[in-house]
């Protein structure tokens, strides 16, 4: 099989970007889930959620999606064919994220409004406090907002699966 998409150096530049964002973020969710382990809160600093989200497992993911997308950018840059699976993993990675944390906000969003829609003196209040002054903001991940970078790998791959 043949490809007829060109990887070149325009692709490698974009999958360069898009490592770096998400290596970067990555990182900063992986040191600030660690600290927030070990009783350091970076929202204490000012630091907003929206840029680094102090999870462990979301700054592993993160940056796990930006070492696939920066191990793609030589091979690219040399316009080699087999480099289109780093930015198809990278991508469908991303989308899979982005699913799972849209779902993580809508469970919130389900909770937050069953603990409104509960009576403070029913015996289920209890069962929803947690939702108590959740607000949508505090569960945008980086992922979610780094996403919308990847549209264009994400065509590219839609692209590619058509072509088959």
């Amino acid at each position: 099989m043949t490809l007829s998409i060109k990887i070149g150096k325009k692709w490698a530049i974009y999958s360069l970007c898009i490592g770096l964002a998400s290596m970067i973020f990555g990182l900063l969710g992986l040191t600030s889930g660690l600290s927030l382990a070990y009783g350091v809160n970076w929202s204490e600093w000012g630091i907003s959620t929206v840029f680094v989200y102090p999870d462990i497992f979301t700054g592993v993911m993160m940056a796990i999606i930006g070492v696939i997308f920066l191990l793609g950018v030589r091979p690219q840059w040399s316009g080699k064919q087999d480099a289109v699976s780093f930015l198809v993993v990278g991508t469908l990675l991303s989308a899979l994220f982005f699913g799972v944390y849209l779902a993580m906000m809508g469970a919130n969003a389900i909770g937050y409004s069953m603990y409104n829609a509960i009576p403070a003196g029913s015996v289920y209040a209890n069962s929803v406090a947690d939702w108590e002054g959740w607000i949508w903001l505090n569960d945008v991940h980086p992922g979610i907002w780094l996403f919308v970078f990847v549209i264009p790998g994400l065509y590219l791959t839609l692209k590619l699966w058509r072509k088959e």
